[in-house]
C-alpha cells in the first residue's frame, strides 16, 4: 500500500482555539492540494476530511470536519498526510510529478551510468535530487537546467550534465 501513497503534507501546530491547524504542504500549488482526496495516514486507512483549506499569509491552514477545538487538532500534530497516486490530476506532455522520478536510472551525457534516483528533497532553496550511485554512495544534485539535461519518463531515464565538482 505504501508505494501507492504520496506524502503531500504534515499536520503542524493548532492555530487558535476553534480547531484550525497549520499544514506543512509538500506541493508547490495549493489548488492541486485542495483537489486531492482522500487525505490518508501512512497506512492508507485514516481518512481526514477538511471543512476548508486556505492560505493564511505564507502558511496553509485547514479545518477538519467535526474537530472544533484546539484540543481536537493537537492530537494530529506531526502526523503525515498522504494521498493515493491516482488522486493527482492528469498532466500535459513533457510534464511530470516528482514521485514519477523516484527509481529512474541516471546517466551522464556521455552515457555513463551514475545510479538511480533515491528521493527528491527540498530544504527551502529548491529541489535536490538524491542519487544512489552504483557503488552504494549517494549524493545530491540541484534539480535545475544547469544539471538536468533530459528527463525520459517512458524509459525511466534521467540524463544529467552536472556542474563541475558535484560528482567526485
Amino acid at each position: 500500500m505504501k508505494k501507492e501513497l504520496i506524502h503531500v503534507g504534515k499536520f503542524g501546530k493548532p492555530l487558535g482555539l476553534k480547531g484550525e491547524v497549520r499544514i506543512i504542504m509538500f506541493l508547490e500549488n495549493i489548488d492541486v492540494f485542495k483537489k486531492l482526496d482522500p487525505y490518508l495516514d501512512s497506512y492508507g486507512k485514516k481518512n481526514w476530511i477538511f471543512e476548508y483549506l486556505k492560505m493564511n499569509g505564507e502558511k496553509l491552514v485547514g479545518k477538519l470536519y467535526n474537530c472544533n477545538s484546539r484540543e481536537c487538532v493537537e492530537k494530529f500534530c506531526g502526523h503525515n498526510i498522504y494521498v493515493k497516486k491516482n488522486s493527482f490530476p492528469k498532466i500535459k506532455k513533457n510534464q511530470y510529478y516528482i514521485h514519477d522520478l523516484i527509481d529512474c536510472n541516471v546517466i551522464n551525457i556521455n552515457n555513463k551510468k551514475i545510479g538511480k534516483i533515491k528521493n527528491i528533497e527540498n530544504y527551502g532553496a529548491g529541489n535536490l535530487i538524491n542519487i544512489l550511485k552504483t557503488n552504494g554512495e549517494d549524493f545530491y544534485i540541484p534539480m535545475n537546467e544547469d544539471n538536468i539535461y533530459k528527463i525520459n519518463l517512458k524509459e525511466k531515464l534521467i540524463i544529467i550534465n552536472p556542474i563541475k565538482g558535484i560528482i567526485n
